[in-house]
């Protein structure tokens, strides 16, 4: 089945955590290693943690904060920031909700290719709104081709936002896996309808339709099926 609908599930060691992958139904899914959106608030923060021979999108989705790696200086990150760190080796990092602020970020973390030599790079594009166009349509590219980042892993990512009902096709290439996470709203991947907290896993698919409701919110994540 080309496209398949899963549920986010509340993180066993982190009730702030929706994870859609790994979770009891949904183990890891490779190059997919997690995928989960966090809330954090500066009582209840979201650990310090490192990672390793992976690379790690971080899309803030509300508040703002600051992103920090050892030995830089905290980065500010407010709605719509983005972040990708290719750790080859192991790298810590750690986002922090700004005083009186709720953060709530989109991470997705996908495995790097045995034998592919990577240096440790963090690069960062700023905020900024989804390109509107005549149909109601906003679109960004966030990592990969048409953004400022590009992917060691060859990730590609983009938001999507419907100001009003709406229907576009997504290329996505036999020979490619990818998932559509609902932020918010309700729309439908070809014929499967998903809603906030939601994702479509995409699975040997040409391309799909996405309809979107007015407030309709999702994340579109492409990349190269393993070996």
């Amino acid at each position: 089945m080309p496209v398949r609908v899963v549920t986010g599930e509340i993180s066993a060691t982190d009730a702030t955590t929706r994870l859609l992958i790994p979770t009891p139904k949904q183990g890891k899914w490779p190059p997919f290693i997690r995928v989960a959106e966090t809330l954090a608030t500066p009582r209840r923060r979201f650990p310090a943690h490192s990672h390793s021979g992976v690379e790690v999108l971080t899309y803030v989705v509300e508040g703002s904060g600051t992103y920090e790696l050892p030995s830089h200086p905290p980065e500010p990150v407010v709605a719509g920031s983005v972040h990708l760190l290719t750790a080859p080796t192991p790298v810590g990092h750690a986002i922090n909700p700004g005083k009186g602020q709720t953060l709530r970020w989109f991470a997705v973390v996908v495995s790097l290719a045995e034998g592919r030599s990577a240096e440790v790079l963090d690069r960062s594009s700023s905020a900024r709104e989804p390109t509107a166009g005549s149909d109601g349509l906003g679109f960004r590219a966030l990592v990969g081709a048409g953004s400022s980042i590009p992917s060691a892993a060859n990730m590609e990512v983009a938001s999507l936002q419907f100001s009003s009902e709406a229907t576009t096709f997504r290329p996505m290439g036999h020979g490619s896996l990818g998932l559509c996470y609902a932020l918010a709203g309700r729309g439908r991947i070809d014929s499967e309808t998903i809603e906030g907290g939601e994702a479509a896993l995409i699975d040997e698919s040409a391309g799909i339709a996405v309809h979107g409701e007015p407030g309709f919110r999702v994340v579109l994540v492409r990349v190269p099926r393993p070996p």
